[in-house]
This record gives structure tokens, C-alpha cells and sequence, in this order.
């Protein structure tokens, strides 16, 4: 476990590394990018995060930057700044998320060595979301701990774990789902404790909420402060999907293929984790299929393109339904091959994605600039993202 923890560290720190130099980038200023100046004015509002005068922000879940607050609370100022604490955050929970898919799959019967080195490289999207400021690994982890839990009959901390990657990715919340069915369905436990154990996270994130209230005099909700960025309705499964395939025959956008393909490979998990033989392990389908019907049910073009990094959370069950399935008849060397093939492969994509952040961003968002110089600096700079946008 040691030394998966050390490749996948590894793993990720190079990626993070080569990434930075062929943007330019000193190692901390990458910290600011994709959405890591949310983050970090949430960390840095910490013990009580957020303000009414930056609503936006709150909506973004608080359990990423917590992270990075409690780093800044062991790491001296001098040693790292807050840029780099928030590539930490990221690097460190992705780093264990293998150690602990790789313990969830030894508790499933899966011999979990070769497919715990797939979850590192195999997803080239998780290598772009593990080596750059992104909630997604520390989610990730939280909820493989809370199925590690659970199937070591410890309901109580699965839920703590459950609610916790429900305040680091709000869709998280869709696991319950999973841990409900096998434990109501498949385990039979209808008993009063049972239900409360299940209201934990809702409980949690309801609390969340009214703090939130509380906090801010006529919040309207984490949906209005996101709709600033991107502002999702649900609506009929696939439905964003086919809409980007009609304006790609049109001839007005690009079609992600990776997009398309991932959906392919949650929906044969989806088919192969529901066989009769695998019914005590059913409940990593309907893991599968509770994250991916409610991202493919996502309104607009935004969903389709970004799938691979919003259903994310279906990436360890998927892994594991057809690895139990198929791996194990894989030959090593071909396999070792097909994994260093997709571990550049993912490495291409980070770089390239890294690239274009640089330069998407830094002509988009001068506020950048001003966040970069104040990565040195303990306290938030509310910005109106309102107000950012509807300028010419």
C-alpha cells in the first residue's frame, strides 16, 4: 500500500510538474487556475467560510478548501504558499484514493493490485482532475472510504465519510443511493437505526444550507449562486448528449469523443455489474448507474462536454465491475503496455488541458493576475462574478 501510495503520488507530481513548465508556470501560480481561485478565497475565509459579498462562491462545496485551510495550519507560510497548498490538497487525497480503492477491492474479492494501478493512469481525465486544483480527488476518496466502511460493518463512519464527500462535491450525495439499497435491499437492515444512519448525510448538508442562511440575509440557494458559472435544469437522460451530435452534423461544434466514450464504458459496467452471479455486488452498478443518469439528465452543451470530469465519481465502481469481469484474463505484459500507453496518454491530455487554461484564462479573467500576486496573502478577496460576466 506504501508504495501504491508513492506511485501514485509520483504519478501525479510529474504530471503536475511537466505541465507547469510547458505553460510556463511557476508550481504555485498553477494552484489559481481552472476554479482554484474559488477555492482558495474559500480556504482563506476559513474557520467561517464564505460572505454575503461573495455569494457566487458558496456555489462551490466547502470540504476542498477546509482541506486547504488545515494544510495552511501545518504548513508554515514560508515553506508553501496557498497556490501550492491547493495543488497539495489535490495531489495527497489522490495519492490515498488509490491506497483505498485498492483496500475496497480486496474486500470485494477483486484481486486489486493491477486494477488500483489502473485507476492511477487507466482515466485520463482523473490523472487531468489528480494533478491540477480540483475537489474531485478528495470526493473520490471520501466516498471509496465510505464503501470500505461499509463493507467492514462500520454503517456509522460510511455516512460521516458519505456526508463529508457530499460537502466536497454536492453530487456525492447521489451515493446514497448505492449504501441504501445494500443496506435496505440486499442486507434487509429496515430497523429505525438504519434509516437514521441514512439521514446522516442529508442531515449534514442541511445543516450546510442553514448555515448558509445564516450567514448570508436572503440566500437564494447554492443552484441560483452556481448559475452564475453554469446554471443546469435536469431534463430527459441523453438529452444534452444527442443535442451536441445534431450541431456536430451541423457543422457548429466539435464532438468530444471522450465524452461519448466514457458513457459507453459506464453503460457495458452498468450491463455486465447486474449479471446474476454478481448479485452481492450489485450495489456498484446502481453506484454506477446513480452518478451517470443524473449527469447525462444535465441540460445544456456544458454537461456533454465536461462528462468525463462531472460523473467521475463512477470511475472506481465502473473500474471495479469490469476488471472482476474481464482483468484477470489480461496478460501481464499487455497489460503493463496498454497502462504506460494510457498513463501518456493522460499526460498529453493534462498538458494540453493545462496549456489551454493558461491561455483561456489568462485572456478572459485578468483578475488572475491579482490572484496571483496574492498568494501570499491570509485574507479573501470577494469578487461579483455577476457583475465579471455581464461586462462587455
Amino acid at each position: 500500500m506504501a508504495g501504491l501510495f508513492v506511485f501514485a503520488l509520483g504519478v501525479h507530481a510529474v504530471t503536475t510538474r511537466v505541465a507547469v513548465a510547458a505553460a510556463g508556470l511557476p508550481f504555485a501560480h498553477l494552484g489559481v487556475y481552472f476554479d482554484g481561485h474559488v477555492y482558495l478565497e474559500i480556504a482563506r475565509s476559513f474557520p467561517l467560510p464564505y460572505a454575503p459579498e461573495g455569494i457566487a462562491y458558496t456555489g462551490f462545496a466547502p470540504g476542498y478548501p477546509a482541506l486547504i485551510y488545515a494544510m495552511r495550519l501545518l504548513v508554515p507560510g514560508a515553506l508553501a504558499s496557498w497556490g501550492s497548498l491547493a495543488l497539495l490538497a489535490t495531489l495527497i487525497p489522490a495519492a490515498l484514493a488509490a491506497v483505498v480503492f485498492y483496500l475496497l477491492g480486496r474486500e470485494l474479492g477483486v484481486a486489486s493490485l493491477w486494477p488500483s494501478l489502473a485507476f492511477v493512469v487507466a482515466n485520463s481525465r482523473w490523472m487531468s482532475v489528480a494533478s491540477t486544483p480540483h475537489a474531485e480527488p478528495l470526493a473520490t476518496c471520501l466516498a471509496l472510504a465510505c464503501f470500505l466502511a461499509h463493507l467492514r460493518g462500520r454503517t456509522g463512519v460510511a455516512v460521516v465519510c458519505l456526508a463529508l464527500a457530499g460537502l466536497t462535491r454536492f453530487p456525492a450525495l447521489l451515493l446514497g443511493v448505492p449504501l441504501a439499497y445494500d443496506l435496505l435491499v440486499r442486507q434487509r437492515r429496515r430497523d429505525a437505526p438504519t434509516f437514521a444512519l441514512l439521514g446522516v448525510p442529508v442531515l449534514a448538508f442541511a445543516l450546510f444550507l442553514a448555515y448558509l442562511h445564516t450567514r448570508i440575509p436572503g440566500y437564494e440557494g447554492i443552484a441560483a449562486a452556481h448559475g452564475v458559472f453554469w446554471n443546469p435544469r435536469l431534463t430527459w437522460p441523453f438529452a444534452a448528449l444527442v443535442a451536441n451530435v445534431e450541431l456536430w452534423l451541423a457543422g457548429k461544434v466539435e464532438l468530444p469523443v471522450l465524452a461519448y466514450a466514457w458513457v459507453a464504458v459506464y453503460l457495458v459496467s452498468l450491463g455486465v455489474g447486474l449479471r446474476a452471479g454478481e448479485r452481492p455486488r450489485w450495489f456498484l452498478a446502481v453506484w454506477v448507474a446513480s452518478v451517470v443518469l443524473f449527469h447525462v439528465s444535465l441540460s445544456g452543451l456544458v454537461g456533454a462536454w465536461d462528462f468525463q470530469r462531472l460523473a467521475m465519481l463512477a470511475w472506481p465502481p465502473a473500474l471495479l465491475i469490469l476488471w472482476s469481469a474481464w482483468g484477470r484474463h489480461l496478460p501481464r505484459a499487455a497489460g503493463a503496455l496498454a497502462l504506460a500507453g494510457l498513463a501518456v496518454f493522460g499526460g498529453s491530455l493534462t498538458l494540453q488541458k493545462v496549456r489551454a487554461a493558461v491561455l483561456i484564462q489568462s485572456g478572459h479573467q485578468p483578475f488572475l493576475g491579482q490572484a496571483i500576486q496574492r498568494l501570499d496573502s491570509d485574507s479573501p478577496n470577494w469578487l461579483s462574478f455577476r457583475a465579471i460576466h455581464e461586462a462587455p
